[in-house]
């Protein structure tokens, strides 16, 4: 993802997918370790992102 423009929601769902298919039930820690990585880097828009990824796997189950 291109962290400099904006995400929609269906980047967020496609991306939860993908943690959940590879990470099944750590999908979501995984989502939030990315988003801590991020924030650490100064990035706070992917940061953003990974948040809301890991808002849409708790939404799903």
């Amino acid at each position: 993802m291109d962290s400099k423009r904006t995400f929609d929601i269906a980047e967020c769902h496609q991306a939860a997918k993908g943690l959940r298919s590879s990470w099944q039930d750590m999908a979501g820690s995984e989502a939030l370790i990315r988003a801590l990585v991020a924030e650490r880097n100064g990035d706070r828009l992917l940061a953003l992102f990974w948040t809301e990824v890991h808002r849409t796997l708790c939404e799903e189950k």
